[in-house]
């Protein structure tokens, strides 16, 4: 369950192309950074896709030539050949983020069974690794679906000009859509894609057989209108009960928590949209034109989302039932959230949490930035990242998944991970120190950013080495000060929690809010 997003170049402030994803999966899948370089291969050899499948195996690839650099957020295991990339941008200012898709229909699953080999969740280390563009990305995708098919995963890939929405549709099929220049769009586990027309070459991408396979196999009948992709190969569940048995299980429950996450993206990026929460998610207009230009602050703001000062803010509904951090009698904390009846985009269960941006008018040298956070987007930092930077601090790169499985204490990953994890469950008493520290981070680190991008830029043409260098040691020095901040947040974290846990009127605090007055929590 992950959720993305992506804007064209006339939809933003600056005319760079962004695209933002929220990575959710267990806890214990801990994820770091690496910087990777270009690379020259011998020819012919062959690279090994591990498998991530129960009981499938992997496959084998041709190399190629010549791999490129890319910065990426990766989970990472000592058994594998490669690392799984979970979104990152490249030397070409190609960016890559991928999803679990959504359930294809009852006819579709017999007819097209998962395929015993994928490349699966190794896909965009191959993008990242191998293509100059987001069309480039896009046919590679493609080729490989419809050579070593597909589980039904959803990709998002873009550059500098351009990005695109690409859907498998389980078995060896699969289509894609370029979004409109002035647009943006949000995908939440389910197939979305609309009309497709292959005659367009320009906007529209897809397995040559997408159409004539649908119509043989009773999917679409022509007679009836254009052909429509998530309609044909997609189910038609619709959302539960607003008011679902508690424990409730079942498709119809998963659906219900991917139509409220597009409704929750398309509203904070368009407020003027004025969508009923309770419409299908797959009735939704596929690509809509924000309220107002979009920078990467807004990006993170969807994927931070809880759907604040609505019905479904689970968060506020504690405010108001619980409205006091601690008891008025003992000056005890007492009460910690109860979240998760709604499915959020910002769930505290995202592994990773990132943004990036691509820039046609600045050289690809500084023109790509990975904006990337570990652990959930909320309540952790987002550091800056050029796809030119050469360096990563040894705590981002701690952290293994399935080999190790546990906490790590020198860990960028881990330490975010229980900032988050405490956040979350002393809500009340922590949320503002919390956002705030990261906030005040977030807009500092892109004030710098423009300082240190002007003196980049003078020095490229005569000194692109230097303008290298300044660019990867500041993305290293954010990432330390990252680090550290996270450190000083967590002590100020548990010393609140020890004097929210003691009983105040044992310091002569008989007010139970004068806590704060102590000196000792700020």
């Amino acid at each position: 369950m992950c959720y993305m997003l992506a804007a064209g170049k006339k939809a933003t402030l600056d005319g760079s192309v962004l695209v933002g994803r929220n990575c959710d999966a267990v806890a214990t899948m801990a994820t770091q950074l690496i910087s990777v370089p270009a690379r020259e291969h011998s020819l012919p050899s062959l690279i090994q896709i591990p498998s991530t499948m129960p009981g499938k195996s992997g496959i084998e690839l041709a190399q190629v030539a010549r791999t490129y650099a890319y910065m990426a957020i990766v989970a990472a295991r000592k058994s594998w050949a490669m690392p799984m990339v979970l979104g990152g941008i490249n030397q070409y200012q190609v960016s890559a983020g991928a999803s679990t898709g959504a359930l294809v229909n009852d006819k579709v699953e017999k007819i097209s069974p998962w395929p015993e080999t994928v490349v699966g969740d190794f896909m965009m280390t191959l993008v990242l690794e191998r293509c100059k563009t987001a069309r480039e990305g896009v046919e590679l995708v493609g080729s490989l679906t419809e050579t070593y098919g597909a589980r039904g995963d959803i990709y998002i890939l873009a550059d500098p000009q351009e990005a695109w929405l690409i859907e498998q549709y389980q078995g060896f099929h699969w289509a894609a859509a370029r979004v409109p220049d002035d647009c943006f769009v949000v995908m939440a586990n389910s197939f979305r894609l609309a009309e497709i027309h292959p005659e367009d070459p320009n906007n529209y991408l897809c397995a040559p057989d997408l159409l004539s396979f649908a119509e043989k196999h009773g999917l679409w009948n022509p007679k009836q209108g254009p052909f429509h992709a998530s309609r044909a190969y997609g189910t038609h569940e619709m959302p539960a009960p607003r008011n679902y048995p508690s424990g409730y299980t079942g498709s119809t429950l998963r659906s219900h928590g991917n139509q409220l996450r597009v409704w929750g993206g398309i509203q904070t990026l368009k407020p003027s949209a004025g969508l009923d929460a309770l419409d299908a998610a797959k009735d939704y207009p596929l690509f809509w034109q924000p309220d107002q230009a979009l920078k990467p602050a807004d990006i993170l703001k969807v994927l931070k989302s809880y759907y604040p000062h609505t019905e479904f803010d689970e968060y506020h509904a504690m405010d108001e039932i619980f409205p006091h951090n601690i008891e008025e009698q003992s000056g005890h904390y007492r009460y910690a959230p109860v979240w998760g009846k709604a499915r959020l985009i910002g769930t505290a269960n995202t592994v990773t949490s990132w943004v990036t941006q691509s820039r046609a008018w600045l050289p690809d040298l500084l023109g790509g930035v990975l904006f990337a956070g570990l652990a959930a987007a909320s309540t952790s930092p987002h550091v800056p990242l050029y796809a030119c930077s050469t360096q990563i601090p040894v705590v981002y790169q701690k952290g293994e998944w399935l080999e190790k499985n546990r906490y790590e204490a020198d860990s960028a990953y881990w330490l975010f991970e229980n900032i988050g994890n405490l956040t979350n469950l002393f809500y009340q008493a922590l949320h503002e120190i919390v956002e705030k520290t990261w906030m005040d981070y977030e807009q500092n680190t892109l004030i710098r950013k423009e300082i240190v991008e002007q003196a980049a830029l003078s020095l490229l043409p005569s000194h692109p080495e230097d303008a290298v260098k300044l660019l990867s040691d500041f993305s290293y020095q954010h990432a330390l000060e990252a680090y550290e901040l996270g450190n000083d947040l967590l002590g100020e974290i548990f010393t609140r929690l020890a004097l929210l846990n003691t009983p105040q009127t044992a310091l002569q605090f008989q007010n139970p809010a004068d806590w704060k007055l102590s000196g000792m929590v700020h």
